[in-house]
């Protein structure tokens, strides 16, 4: 799981910001449930304030070292530095893995690594790979077997390991590959969820789809059955998966395709495999604009897959923008980061570092974040309009 990521000179960036993850010890225990650390967070802000960027950080570690190996030499490294400055950029991320933290550091510009630090902590912290341009300047002699490897410009020492076949450094490229977002390069990727993939999914994991169709029909009560229908396409002779929603009505049984549902329910029917495959495998679902398409009073029973320890028994994670607002008292200070921008750059902090007690826990942040009190708002001057 994921424990603190951050990032300097990256995107609308600036100067360096972080994310934490870990609560305080003033957090209530209804919050933390017991927990040193939180199983979901919320990235609010205005539009263009930089909240997608925020994300940004996590699905570039996913791409950079897991799969930088298959880029072409030449390729850039795909991201952007704070207004195409030539400076390189910082981003580190810390992960917590059967009881060990393992904390990995990059410096990079567009052209190339200049180094890629990796530390191991059990009772103290020891610095366990470093690379220093195209060269491992270091290892644990755990790990010589990096020593026959070719290093590029572009590809990350994980991702290269991983092509090597490299046992010792597995479970670091685990903890990157377990990440599942709806971010790129560009921003938020609508075409994640593919249906015709999902449906097939759906129509082959029978345990996954009862999940599937149980959350659906307490979502629209209206829903009595899904049903899942093959049909051949007659030129490519391909197997088309497609779903039936099943509603009784007057004692009679009718039905509707998936484009005659709701945004809401076609937007649920394609993420719920996400919540579930992310339950399951305890990794770390990252969402940009998550409540998009839909009712704000399904948001908190989708926090609550990861908040309630029974549906979330290995620890997954949800990191998620939102514009949603009710949602900042549910969560809390302890699990709301704030992006702003002044002067074209963003800057972050999560609620409970704002000083004084102004925010408590047993008080309203909504009230305050709608007077404009603690940030995040857009400021709008309708006389200008």
């Amino acid at each position: 799981m994921i424990l603190e990521f951050g990032a300097k000179n990256f995107y609308s960036f600036k100067e360096g910001f972080k994310v934490s993850m870990r609560l305080g010890d003033g957090c209530p225990e209804s919050i933390s449930k017991g927990k040193p650390y939180a199983n979901v967070m919320a990235v609010k802000g205005a539009n263009a304030s930089g909240k997608t960027n925020v994300l940004k950080v996590l699905s570039f570690f996913k791409i950079f070292a897991t799969n930088s190996f298959n880029d072409k030499p030449d390729s850039k490294i795909a991201f952007n530095s704070f207004f195409n400055t030539h400076q390189s950029t910082e981003l580190y991320i810390i992960f917590l893995d059967n009881g060990i933290e393992y904390r990995y550091e990059l410096e990079v510009t567009t052209n190339k690594i200049i180094s890629e630090v990796i530390y191991r902590k059990k009772k103290k912290e020891n610095k366990i790979i470093e690379r220093i341009g195209n060269n491992i300047n270091f290892r644990l002699n755990e790990f010589k077997a990096l020593d026959i490897m070719k290093l590029r410009n572009n590809a990350s020492l994980i991702s290269t390991a991983n092509q090597y076949d490299i046992e010792s450094t597995s479970v670091i490229y685990t903890l990157f590959n377990i990440i599942i977002t709806n971010v790129n390069f560009l921003g938020r990727n609508d075409n994640l969820l593919d249906y015709n993939f999902i449906t097939k999914w759906y129509f082959e994991d029978q345990h996954l789809f009862k999940f599937v169709k149980q959350i659906l029909s307490l979502s629209d009560i209206g829903i009595d059955d899904i049903e899942i229908k093959i049909r051949k396409n007659e030129e490519s002779g391909e197997e088309i998966y497609f779903p039936v929603f099943k509603y009784n009505i007057e004692k009679k049984s009718n039905s509707l395709a998936f484009l005659d549902q709701s945004s809401g329910t076609q937007a649920l029917y394609l993420q719920l495999a996400l919540y579930k495959i992310v339950l399951d495998m305890g990794s770390t679902l990252v969402l940009d604009e998550f409540d998009i398409n839909l009712h704000a009073d399904l948001l908190p029973m989708l926090i609550d897959f990861f908040d309630d320890e029974e549906k979330n028994p290995n620890n997954a994670q949800l990191i998620f923008t939102t514009h949603h607002t009710d949602i900042m008292d549910k969560l809390g200070k302890y699990r709301v980061v704030l992006v702003n921008k002044e002067e074209n750059e963003s800057f972050l902090y999560r609620l409970d570092e704002i000083p004084g007690d102004m925010l408590r826990n047993d008080r309203s942040i909504v009230q305050k974040y709608k007077e404009g009190k603690i940030g995040g708002k857009p400021r709008l001057d309708y006389e200008k309009v």
